[in-house]
């Protein structure tokens, strides 16, 4: 079990070797992925027990959720075009289906906040979903002042 002492040390160990240059994307990946992990278990203060009953599930969750975001992008391909660019009818049918992914995700939130709920104390759920959020913002935070600080890196760079 990660104390919270050893989750920011262990944010701070991951950002700063993610701001190294030469790393893969792949790796980029696992850096943002140990970040979340600390983040949220330091937000929540999991005790030992509820860790081993919290985290499967919300890999589970997360996992779909990572799915169906990645459907989505392969499914909407007409999204890369301008939008002046696409027919009525392609126009319409991106619509509806940002519609149908909105829905999709929220199904899939509905689910699993039923899950939470019978694996934490209600408080502990909201506090999931804040942390959620705020590790999101600082995750956006860190690209932004990485553009500031140079270039992106490529994507294609690994």
């Amino acid at each position: 079990m990660i104390t919270s002492i050893g989750a920011t040390l262990l944010l701070f160990a991951t950002i700063n070797a993610g701001a190294q240059p030469g790393r893969g994307m792949q790796h980029r990946h696992g850096q943002i992925e140990a970040q979340k992990i600390a983040f949220i278990t330091k937000e929540l203060d999991l005790s030992p027990q509820e860790a081993q009953v919290f985290w499967p599930v919300y890999n589970e969750f997360d996992a779909k959720r990572k799915a169906l975001r990645e459907s989505f992008r392969t499914n909407t391909e007409l999204s890369n075009k301008k939008i002046d660019d696409v027919t009525d009818k392609e126009a319409a049918d991106l619509a509806d289906n940002q519609l149908i992914q909105s829905q999709k995700l929220l199904d899939l939130r509905k689910e699993y906040h039923l899950k939470f709920k019978s694996t934490l104390p209600i408080k502990k759920v909201l506090k999931l979903y804040e942390a959620e959020r705020r590790f999101q913002e600082e995750l956006l935070g860190q690209i932004r002042g990485n553009r500031k600080n140079g270039p992106p890196p490529h994507p294609g760079d690994e």
